[in-house]
């Protein structure tokens, strides 16, 4: 059984969604973290996620897909690990995150209103929108980043194998900035590496890989994107 978090911890959780100054103040909505940005200049994840295009049909929508990964985000922070954890999450936490996400209906979605947007969300959309958002907010300056490939384990032997992803993450903090899938080591990691390194900001900082990936290309890249190796 998955040990739910406390309610402070919720809030705490909900105030890095919308804005670090919302910890020990009231609730915000959506407009409210936008006019907070517009103050701070610096953009609420909420409002990140509002960028990632909604893959459902305008009809009948009941949330918007900001609440829906902020909520799945939350929930993930606090331990849930299936969808079914995540929705029973926000039943748990309704009002904190009615008020904090922008739900009117008093209501949070259900397990099949999470498989659907997760089932057609746009993957590559929502992982450039949480990037940015952590590069601006918890990227240290001059922090170096590493890149590496793992291989997820699958599951039931060979029958759902395992895959196998190319990251970006920083040495200290362990933000994961890009990921990219490749169907396995060689030359997969190395195209899936390069794809990394060209959306990536690399200006003034260092980045590390193993042998495999110290390749020629790889480091012209680097160097032509003001970054060192």
């Amino acid at each position: 059984m998955q040990r739910p978090c406390l309610p402070s911890q919720g809030l705490c959780i909900i105030g890095i969604l919308t804005q670090e100054e919302a910890y020990s103040s009231k609730s915000i909505t959506l407009e409210e973290a936008a006019d907070m940005t517009a103050t701070t200049g610096r953009q609420s994840l909420i409002e990140a996620f509002a960028q990632v295009p909604d893959p459902r049909s305008r009809h009948g929508r009941r949330y918007q897909v900001a609440s829906i990964l902020g909520l799945a985000v939350c929930a993930l922070t606090c331990g849930a690990r299936s969808l079914y954890a995540i929705a029973q999450w926000g039943k748990m936490h309704r009002d904190l995150v009615c008020e904090a996400l922008g739900i009117t209906r008093r209501r949070t979605p259900d397990c099949s209103t999470f498989h659907r947007v997760f089932r057609h969300l746009k993957v590559e959309a929502f992982e450039e929108a949480l990037g940015k958002w952590l590069v601006a907010r918890g990227l240290k300056k001059g922090e170096g980043i590493a890149v590496d490939g793992k291989t997820l384990r699958g599951i039931h032997g060979e029958e759902i194998p395992g895959v196998h992803l190319v990251s970006a993450f920083t040495h200290h903090s362990g933000i994961v900035l890009a990921q990219e899938p490749a169907s396995g080591k060689g030359g997969a990691e190395i195209a899936a590496a390069h794809a990394i390194l060209e959306r990536l900001d690399l200006a003034g900082r260092t980045v590390t890989a193993d042998a495999e990936l110290a390749q020629r290309g790889l480091c012209t890249l680097i160097g032509q994107k003001r970054g060192t190796t």
